[in-house]
């Protein structure tokens, strides 16, 4: 798209969503982890446009808008499968349509994953999904050449890890 300027600025902008993922798995509430997470996934679609990674860019809006989806469904206390269901599907035909070789099925996995977190309502839940779809996520990233998507991945691999052995302490009694 603008070549060697559009690939730099889109790096430069997947270090942002890498701060703002990492941020959202240190939040105690759903609530803070889909907001978190709708801002990520946004900066990550417009930094796959960049790289020219149209699986993931498209995979990145909708993860954004099933973000949203899910904020409303948790606000009003719903848990009907409509919406899990919905947007499963909807990541399995986008990927398909917007195909750009076998590595398109990492992410499609990881994202098909992330859907399925995305509908908890328990953040530990959540976050011991995101060690299934990250590692997804990070093998499509290593093949689209994407550094900030690689170093996004595990960052926030790390913070999910770290959250979650800080919340089994703090449910143990042995926070310090």
């Amino acid at each position: 798209m603008l070549g060697d300027t559009g690939i730099m600025i889109g790096q430069l902008l997947s270090l942002v969503a890498v701060a703002t993922g990492f941020i959202s798995f240190q939040m105690k509430t759903p609530k803070g982890i889909l907001l978190f997470q709708i801002i990520t996934a946004l900066i990550f679609s417009a930094h796959y446009i960049l790289i020219d990674a149209m699986t993931a860019a498209a995979l990145n809006f909708i993860a954004a808008i099933m973000c949203v989806a899910y904020y409303i469904r948790n606000k009003r206390g719903g848990k009907g499968l409509f919406v899990p269901i919905f947007f499963t599907l909807l990541v399995f035909i986008t990927s398909l349509l917007t195909w750009d070789g076998i590595y398109s099925l990492f992410i499609m996995a990881g994202l098909l994953v992330n859907s399925v977190a995305l509908s908890l309502s328990d953040p530990q839940q959540i976050r011991k999904l995101t060690l299934i779809k990250s590692p997804l996520c990070l093998i499509y990233n290593l093949c689209v050449w994407s550094a900030g998507g690689t170093v996004f991945e595990i960052s926030v691999l790390t913070s999910a890890i770290i959250a979650l052995v800080k919340n089994r302490k703090e449910r143990n009694g042995n926070a310090e």
